[in-house]
């Protein structure tokens, strides 16, 4: 009997129901395994835990299929992973999580797990990371915390994988944190200080060239994962031989599918350029159909690019 991870890593040659490239790499990563290995590798509360350890303090993990109006009180552990608002319109978050820390089992922290291929997405994509933070917070209100009882809110990650970031981002992990520097006086902050304010992190795991002694650990894994353009059957090599992932027949069937759908752009010579162009049409507010006719694609595999790459 195979594992969910192997479940996940043959569904695309029967030619019915083919699910885009966005949801297959959402499903592996929602894997409580792969997740575990992610934050042990860059969330400090989990440096010096074991990923199966990991596993079992994760709970409530969501990948984007639920709406939710944050405006009538949402409860964050629930199956949703929409965050909709009356005045705001409606945001999607990729994968949506709440964890236990090894340190303090009543603390919880609430992260967000977002794949992002457009890294140049005409905005700093730092700042729509902390924009995500901000409403994890906002979103407490009603659900962990009422009134004025701030004291009950809890610390939230967003955690964003780029798959396309540009050269000098390429093969580095950074952690954005709010921090405090005295302008008069010195003050030193005791563990309590930090836990009241530490409570909003971003962190950006940009991947790049396999080829560079930087692509190791694991940036390694996501890159081969998510990105490498080499066949399934390698890929579920690397991640179960190199890093422990358990093949099931769920994940199997994802890694078959991701690596199918980007053979299909291959084979069709929907090459990187053709893409940003069709990604700039869209943002440009030009109708599908123009741009399928420009990209000599059918309506279909347009809305499938743009999906995967906005």
């Amino acid at each position: 009997m195979q594992t969910y991870e192997a479940d996940m890593i043959d569904l695309t040659s029967s030619g019915e129901n083919t699910p885009d490239l966005d949801s297959c790499c959402k499903k592996i990563m929602s894997s409580k395994l792969i997740i575990a290995k992610l934050l042990q590798a860059v969330v400090p509360e989990y440096t010096d835990s074991e990923p199966e350890d990991i596993v079992n303090m994760i709970n409530n993990v969501s990948v984007s299929e639920t709406p939710v109006d944050a405006d009538i009180a949402p409860v964050i552990q629930s199956e949703s992973t929409e965050d909709s608002s009356i005045m705001e319109g409606k945001r999607i978050y990729d994968i949506k999580f709440t964890a236990r820390t090894p340190q303090d089992r009543q603390i919880a922290l609430i992260i967000n797990l977002e794949i992002q291929n457009n890294f140049n997405a005409g905005y700093p994509l730092i700042k729509r990371a902390e924009y995500y933070c901000a409403r994890l917070i906002s979103g407490q209100l009603n659900t962990i915390f009422t009134g004025s009882h701030y004291e009950k809110i809890e610390k939230v990650y967003s955690i964003w994988i780029c798959t396309s970031p540009d050269e000098k981002h390429r093969n580095t992990i950074s952690l954005y944190k709010m921090n405090r520097y005295d302008l008069a006086g010195k003050y030193i902050d005791t563990k309590q200080d930090i836990l009241d304010y530490d409570l909003m992190n971003v962190i950006m795991v940009c991947l790049g060239d396999s080829h560079t002694n930087e692509c190791r650990g694991i940036i390694r894994m996501l890159h081969s994962l998510l990105v490498a353009e080499i066949p399934a059957s390698e890929k579920k090599r690397i991640v179960h031989e190199e890093y422990g992932i358990p093949i099931n027949r769920e994940f199997d069937k994802e890694v078959d599918d991701m690596c199918n759908i980007s053979s299909l752009y291959i084979n069709r010579g929907i090459e990187k350029g053709k893409i940003n162009m069709i990604i700039e049409m869209y943002k440009n507010n030009i109708p599908i159909q123009i741009i399928a006719n420009v990209a000599h694609l059918s309506v279909e595999e347009t809305e499938k690019i743009i999906s995967d790459n906005t």
